[in-house]
């Protein structure tokens, strides 16, 4: 049983260890891009705004998971090990909420720019998002930050003879916290996906209704927006179960199985993401596949 269980354990290891770079090669590759159009134009679209945001913030996220996968496979040992792991525990929290932000300031803008409503307020959004879009990324990272700086950082990162009761203490604190800065982008995220896969299918249904033809390339593009969107709610999903299972105490939830379990799904978002946005996005798929 306990061969099969480090079989089990090592297997899922090597999964995390692909989803994580093939996650870095996808996120660094769409970096790349808009960084290089940056420079040449000097100007970039709302959307490559968020986009850019985005991809940065995995960066950074998915290189906190390497140091914590490296800290996690070195064998136990002193205090100061301790310490480093939770601080690494912190960023992967930390991290992990800012990419939920920016990727919900992108559904936000799908949904403003492409959901038909006649509502005045909506319509009125939609004239002005574009120059929203620099606020609203100020404004996501702002409230993240502000969140985890309550947190008692001399708890997490003090000497060796903080109380393990202090840890406890602190430890709670910053899961109510995470849960509060995490669960706002979550539902914000849930309802504008909902909202903008609506609206695809109803448009889709209606343009094949319409279509003079069996297969209509616009009627295409639009079933791939959707199934796209549909793959980025249900990893979104995933990643927030995940990430929620991964903080509760070890006593709750089995030390065995579940940190490796939640760990590949927390990664399979801003991974499975990055490819989503490249083979939606038809200026990445061409540069990608000319590579």
């Amino acid at each position: 049983m306990v061969k099969v269980r480090r079989k089990t354990f090592i297997i899922a290891q090597i999964i995390l260890f692909m989803e994580i770079i093939m996650g870095m090669f996808g996120n660094e590759f769409i970096a790349a891009f808009y960084c290089t159009g940056w420079v040449k134009s000097r100007k970039l679209s709302s959307c490559d705004k968020i986009l850019t945001c985005l991809v940065m913030s995995r960066i950074f996220y998915l290189g906190i998971c390497v140091a914590n996968f490296c800290i996690f496979v070195s064998p136990p040992g002193p205090l100061q090990l301790v310490k480093v792991q939770r601080t690494f525990g912190f960023l992967w929290l930390f991290s992990n909420t800012v990419c939920l932000w920016f990727t919900s300031c992108l559904s936000i803008f799908y949904c403003v720019m492409i959901t038909n409503c006649d509502l005045p307020l909506f319509l009125q959004m939609k004239q002005k998002i574009s120059a929203m879009v620099p606020k609203i990324l100020l404004g996501s990272l702002l409230v993240t930050s502000n969140i985890y700086i309550c947190i008692p950082t001399g708890d997490l990162c003090s000497n060796c003879t903080v109380a393990a009761k202090s840890w406890v203490v602190s430890y709670f604190y910053v899961i109510l916290l995470y849960s509060a800065a995490s669960f706002i982008p979550f539902i914000i995220f849930l309802s504008s996906s909902i909202q903008l896969i609506v609206s695809l299918w109803r448009h889709t249904r209606n343009m094949q209704h319409n279509a003079t033809s069996f297969w209509d390339p616009s009627t295409e593009v639009h079933v791939r927006a959707n199934k796209a969107m549909i793959s980025c709610l249900i990893l979104y999903i995933f990643n927030f179960a995940a990430v929620s299972i991964n903080t509760l105490p070890l006593c709750v939830t089995d030390s065995s199985w579940t940190p490796a379990i939640t760990s590949i799904m927390a990664v399979a978002f801003p991974s499975g993401h990055s490819l989503i946005l490249i083979l939606i996005n038809p200026k990445l798929k061409m540069t990608c596949a000319s590579k």
